[in-house]
């Protein structure tokens, strides 16, 4: 297969799917890694997609979610990192804390098992199946059950969580601008992202840091008003932020 006929398929197979694995392209196409990798960063020069952590996401693709399995897979590591870190420092015993359906925050659960007497309140249904499985008080919040994310969302969700109060809401999203405002591609996951924000006494927004620049559709919210738990940071990517917010770095 020609180099211009493989990156055409690589492009619109991304553009379809909105976030891809290597390992993924590699099969597409019958391509080594190494092909596949020299291709991405190629394609990225030239504008055509957006390169991650073991794989690529398509830079058409705001609005759209992408499936719950390339998203646990994508970044694992600097998600394990900060969620082993939010878990450690900011919950502790008798809390009632609110984990939203994140992949970062879902990581957070195997590390909260020997916490005495916590309950976790969840929309994300991997979550709530998670915390169970390690024998924590779980509550889930009903709701529509969207496809991609298994997160559970709409007016029932909202109205519930309205109606606690969590010593602490851990909350992921999917970019962080300049400005400091965190974004998700959908409206109804932002409604809830907002309702849990402010049923918190104290807010943690856990993002591994390929989300530091990043703009989604629907905004929920600001970095300035929560602390913000990432990887280790480079002066490029703090200066990406604003400077005057709380960081705790994993």
């Amino acid at each position: 297969m020609l180099t211009e006929e493989r990156q055409a398929r690589i492009e619109d197979y991304i553009n379809q799917n909105g976030l891809c694995k290597v390992s993924e392209l590699c099969k597409l196409t019958d391509t080594s890694e190494s092909t596949i990798r020299r291709d991405l960063i190629q394609m990225e020069k030239q504008g055509m997609l957006k390169r991650v952590h073991g794989g690529a996401r398509s830079v058409k693709s705001f609005s759209r979610d992408v499936s719950q399995h390339v998203r646990f897979s994508l970044n694992h590591e600097d998600k394990l990192k900060v969620a082993r870190f939010a878990a450690k420092h900011f919950v502790h015993s008798g809390d009632d804390i609110f984990i939203d359906a994140g992949t970062t925050t879902y990581e957070m659960v195997p590390f909260l098992a020997d916490v005495a007497d916590l309950t976790i309140v969840t929309n994300g249904v991997e979550t709530a199946l998670c915390s169970l499985n390690h024998g924590i008080n779980t509550i889930l919040v009903g709701g529509k059950i969207k496809d991609d994310t298994h997160a559970s969302v709409g007016h029932s969700a909202q109205d519930q969580i309205k109606s606690m109060n969590f010593t602490a809401s851990f909350i992921g999203t999917n970019g962080i601008d300049a400005d400091g405002k965190l974004s998700t591609p959908d409206p109804e996951e932002a409604a809830v992202k907002r309702s849990e924000i402010a049923q918190a006494e104290h807010a943690y927004v856990l993002a591994d840091k390929s989300k530091i620049g990043e703009q989604n559709f629907a905004v929920f919210g600001n970095v300035k008003d929560a602390v913000l738990i990432t990887n280790k940071l480079n002066q490029s990517e703090k200066a990406a932020l604003p400077a005057d917010i709380k960081i705790e770095e994993a």
